[in-house]
């Protein structure tokens, strides 16, 4: 409730005690709970301010001293017969003023379209410079070859990262806006900041071992992570309606990582094939293609995992530390894997490193990605049961929306009616936003702060009981 317009009860200019996103009222089983959005002049019931309080019929809701003045009534829904036979529904709260014409499908933010497509432009300029200067060394052949290896696996290795995020996909074009600023931007800014470190390293010591040495350990873990990094910072800053936790922190920066280790590969392909010939670029691609092809993925999602934690907390001081925590984290691992492996040097001192740091680390990283996933499943079932007691879902697709083998099953089972199957994809999506919607606002009423989420709520709602029919 509030002067916003995308408040569900809404109120003119004119109710001037009445915040912008005053109040949430929200189902907890067959009971009603109100809660105050930290407003201005406060929440009133039975003319007792209160931050949160259970709503009885005949309550008096007040929105400010003096404000306007709503009287609760609880009715109970007409009875719903399933398997033949009549089972109540809860009550529900009568919330007359609500006006549905005033509400729109969700929409994206344009803000963040505008900057994903500028990321965009700036990782296709960038990336045709890395292109220009990668044929330059190595030739125009050569880099062809390099390109075609590096990329034709690259679907394999998209299609395992997005199905991370299997329960509520994030945007096509924001993941090819971090994919195009990884393969681009990131890569060019490190291949220049890195190349400039060597040559000040080799130039005030004279030792081009201890240059390359210190590139790799120092240079390229701070400059490849912050490069990296930053992508998923804005895509938190400015995409929040589609960054919802450590989930999807993990997801785009695997993703802008992919694009970055895929022009990488490029390079050290290329360079393999001109001074070893087919056998030495078999040799790197089977080290880099098939033994360690998601470790930039899992440096940089540990600064997707501290934008995670900050989307989902709403304390001040972790909303500040966590990305700066990510960051660094990812700094030590990037910084651990290059130093281990230069020091032990040569194929017997990687197959080392890459059984004693990177297995059990990537397998420590898996598990916890697969709980991620097992816990959004988990959310999602649990948050949907206040829909399915008021009569918007029936428990069967509350359960289909909560489990991904069930989810797919039921998309496949309209692949011959194209209609339907762009329905029930739709339909999935929204309710899955909308269980995540309601997350954020009980995490956001736990924690006595507010949510953008909670005015989406309405629109999630409305679009599914539209969608309904379709499925």
């Amino acid at each position: 409730m509030g002067r916003d317009p995308s408040c569900r009860l809404t109120f003119d200019g004119s109710s001037g005690s009445v915040s912008r996103k005053h109040a949430l009222i929200r189902a907890e089983g067959d009971r009603f709970e109100i809660a105050d959005q930290r407003s201005s002049n406060g929440t009133v019931v039975n003319q007792q301010r209160t931050e949160r309080a259970w709503l009885n019929a005949g309550d008096v809701i007040e929105l400010g001293t003096g404000g306007p003045r709503l009287k609760v009534r609880i009715v109970d829904a007409a009875p719903e017969v399933a398997s033949g036979t009549a089972a109540p529904r809860p009550k529900l709260v009568d919330m007359t003023l609500y006006d549905p014409s005033r509400h729109a499908a969700p929409q994206r933010s344009m803000l963040g379209l505008v900057v994903i497509l500028g990321m965009m432009a700036v990782g296709v300029g960038m990336g045709l410079l890395v292109a220009l200067m990668t044929m330059f060394e190595l030739g125009l052949g050569v880099s062809i070859v390099g390109v075609f290896v590096a990329f034709a696996p690259c679907p394999v290795y998209l299609t395992l990262w997005l199905w991370l995020d299997r329960y509520d996909p994030e945007p096509a074009w924001a993941l090819a806006g971090a994919f195009l600023w990884g393969a681009g931007a990131s890569t060019f800014v490190s291949m220049i900041v890195n190349t400039a470190f060597g040559i000040a390293v080799h130039s005030a010591t004279g030792d081009a071992g201890l240059a390359q040495s210190l590139s790799a350990s120092i240079s390229a873990p701070f400059v490849e992570e912050a490069a990296k990094g930053l992508c998923v910072l804005v895509i938190f800053l400015v995409l929040r309606r589609e960054f919802d936790g450590v989930l999807d922190g993990i997801v785009y920066a695997g993703v802008v990582a992919l694009g970055f280790a895929t022009v990488e590969n490029v390079l050290y392909y290329g360079r393999s094939l001109a001074s070893g010939g087919a056998g030495s670029l078999i040799f790197v691609f089977v080290l880099r293609g098939v033994l360690g092809p998601f470790s930039h993925a899992v440096f940089t999602s540990m600064t997707g995992i501290g934008c995670g934690l900050a989307r989902q907390s709403h304390n001040a001081i972790v909303r500040l530390i966590a990305p700066v925590g990510g960051y660094m984290g990812a700094v030590f691992l990037h910084f651990l894997w290059n130093t281990i492996a230069g020091f032990v040097g040569g194929l017997g001192g990687f197959l080392v490193v890459y059984a004693l740091f990177w297995v059990p680390l990537f397998f420590v990283f898996l598990a916890v990605v697969l709980w991620m996933g097992h816990r959004e499943s988990a959310v999602i079932a649990r948050q949907l049961k206040h829909e399915v007691a008021l009569g918007l879902l029936t428990q069967q697709q509350a359960d289909i929306a909560s489990s991904w083998p069930k989810r797919m099953g039921w998309l496949m089972s309209s692949l011959g009616d194209f209609t339907r199957l762009r329905a029930r994809r739709k339909f999935l999506t929204m309710v899955t936003r909308l269980a995540l919607s309601y997350w954020h606002v009980e995490r956001a009423q736990s924690a006595g702060g507010e949510t953008l989420s909670a005015g989406l709520i309405p629109n999630f709602r409305m679009e599914v009981a539209r969608l309904k029919a379709a499925v």
